[in-house]
């Protein structure tokens, strides 16, 4: 084995056969037109591969040089991007040795060729500028950083060049000023609808408080210059209950629907915004003579609201009022127009309730008050009965009389002590009878009767004074 091994040595030597390892094979593989002019992919692959052999940074040298001397411009580049990547990460060892008279040679041809692709020309330019830069100071890289001054381009092709670089920063610059004011711009239109929708923030927060401020600032009712408004309402509501009853009658509630028909609907509406008014009214109005006509007006609307409600519905069976029973246990569901209406006088009720207890919190202090509301009755307690309530001077209600006593002589007598009406069940010594005149109590009947039966004579309050 070993003399085989031997003899193809003898004959690479005679026959000057170049060695081919892994370093070219990956050469060529990364040239491939597969991958892109910039990718590093595979190139920590070679720096080990070239490490590993003592032949390696030659080969290396020689697959680079024959991609720059015979391949295509994108093996070129991408020989280009491989061999500035070995010469910053290979080591020393490489950066001494790579650069043979060979290489350079390829490098100045491919550098001074008017063939070669611009693309590659800039990009090798590039490179030689950046070992120019990097090795300027290192004598043992003499040769590499000379290479930069043989191959630049000449004077007029690098004044062309710097022009148009020239150029390139002009352009971005203005580019770069039309994007700072298009930001202004639009930075200051920004600024504008924010100060514009605070304006109208504030705007719509004073006009939420005016009105606010005019909400509480409620004109108190005066009834002197409402009266013609009271009248007005209380005939437009009694107008719309009987247009109301009169549209009703006139729908053959059989063939035709108290909802479909318009002149129904339209007189039902006109009721209930009558009766509006009128439920205000009625919280409202303390005068005695218009309260009775308002309360009057209300009922009349509601019985024509309870005739549209119970037309309206259709005829049902036992068993649907059962199913609607039942639902009602379980919700409550007020659909007809009057409980409607009912809900929302009430909520107006409770209202005005809070109100007078609010007030009456603030009379506590006042005895007078208290005393007569202590002898109130529970249920009439949060009546307000208006001027009438404030007569405290009308003298005291009629009450029954008592029992008969000696002092009834001094009074004059009662309406029964003018009565021929006699009782048999009670006394027995009562001889009078109805008779056409009037009977007069006699004294002396009195004291005969107090010394017989030693009891009072009971006086019949509801004896007729004017039985003949």
């Amino acid at each position: 084995m070993s003399a085989i091994g031997l003899g193809k040595q003898v004959a690479a030597a005679f026959g000057r056969e170049k060695p081919r390892s892994s370093i070219t094979e990956w050469v060529d593989i990364l040239t491939a037109p597969g991958y892109a002019d910039e990718v590093y992919d595979g190139i920590p692959e070679i720096i080990d591969s070239i490490n590993l052999q003592p032949t390696g940074p030659g080969e290396a040298s020689r697959a680079i040089r024959k991609k720059l001397k015979h391949g295509n411009a994108h093996q070129q580049y991408r020989a280009l991007v491989i061999l500035k990547a070995l010469v910053e990460n290979c080591g020393h060892k490489f950066q001494t040795t790579f650069a043979d008279g060979q290489l350079t040679d390829a490098i100045r041809h491919l550098a001074t060729d008017s063939t070669t692709d611009p693309k590659v020309k800039k990009k090798l330019i590039a490179v030689l500028a950046s070992w120019q830069s990097q090795f300027k100071d290192d004598h043992n890289m003499t040769i590499v950083a000379s290479l930069y001054k043989q191959c630049r381009p000449p004077e007029p092709v690098r004044r062309s060049v710097d022009h148009e670089a020239l150029e390139r920063e002009n352009e971005h610059e203005r580019k770069r000023r039309e994007e700072k004011a298009a930001k202004e711009e639009a930075k200051r239109k920004a600024k504008l609808e924010k100060e514009a929708e605070k304006e109208r923030l504030k705007k719509e927060e004073a006009a939420r408080k005016q009105r606010a401020t005019d909400k509480t600032r409620r004109k108190l009712f005066n009834f002197e210059q409402e009266k013609p408004q009271v009248v007005n309402s209380i005939a437009n509501a009694s107008s719309a209950a009987s247009n109301l009853i009169n549209a009703i009658t006139l729908v053959n509630t059989e063939h035709d629907s108290l909802q479909a028909n318009a002149r129904v609907q339209e007189c039902l509406e006109k009721a209930k915004q009558a009766r509006k008014q009128i439920v205000r009214y009625i919280q409202l109005v303390e005068d005695e003579e218009f309260i009775g006509s308002l309360i009057e007006t209300n009922e009349r609307i509601i019985a024509a609201l309870e005739t549209y409600d119970k037309l309206s519905k259709p005829d049902v069976t036992e068993q649907d009022v059962a199913d609607v029973q039942e639902g009602l246990a379980a919700a409550n569901i007020h659909g007809s127009e009057l409980n409607k209406l009912q809900e929302k006088q009430r909520a107006a009720v409770q209202r005005a309730v809070r109100n007078r207890i609010r007030v009456g919190e603030a009379d506590d202090s006042d005895p007078d008050s208290r005393q007569a509301q202590s002898h109130l009755h529970p249920d009439l307690q949060d009546l307000s009965f208006g001027t009438l309530g404030d007569q405290r001077n009308l003298p005291p209600p009629i009450r029954p009389n008592a029992p008969y006593s000696s002092d009834d002589d001094r009074r004059g007598g009662s309406l029964s002590d003018f009565s021929d009406y006699q009782s048999d069940e009670e006394t027995s010594n009562q001889h009078a009878g109805p008779s056409s005149r009037r009977a007069y109590i006699n004294v002396s009947d009195n004291e005969i009767d107090g010394k017989r039966g030693g009891s009072k004579v009971e006086e019949d309050p509801f004896a007729d004074p004017f039985a003949d």
